[in-house]
């Protein structure tokens, strides 16, 4: 933690330039750019954690060897 305050305003100090390390200011997004990303969480993540429920419900139960619906050919 106090490692990373020391280089602040730097997140990936350049060792080559000072002046082309990645600072908080040049790898900010847009506010357009997190105004379209809040929408897409907001639509999407309800529907994977739906998908995900959906899912553990329907494979809840093991399959087991009355389950399969085949003979055996011995």
């Amino acid at each position: 933690m106090f490692g990373v305050m020391g280089i602040y305003p730097a997140l990936l100090p350049s060792s080559l330039n000072p002046a082309w390390s990645m600072t908080i200011e040049n790898t900010a997004s847009t506010p357009l750019t997190l105004s379209i990303m809040l929408g897409v969480a907001l639509v999407f993540v309800p529907l994977v954690i739906a998908y995900q429920a959906w899912s553990m419900h329907t494979f809840r139960h093991p399959v087991t060897k009355d389950d399969l619906d085949y003979e055996e050919a011995y």
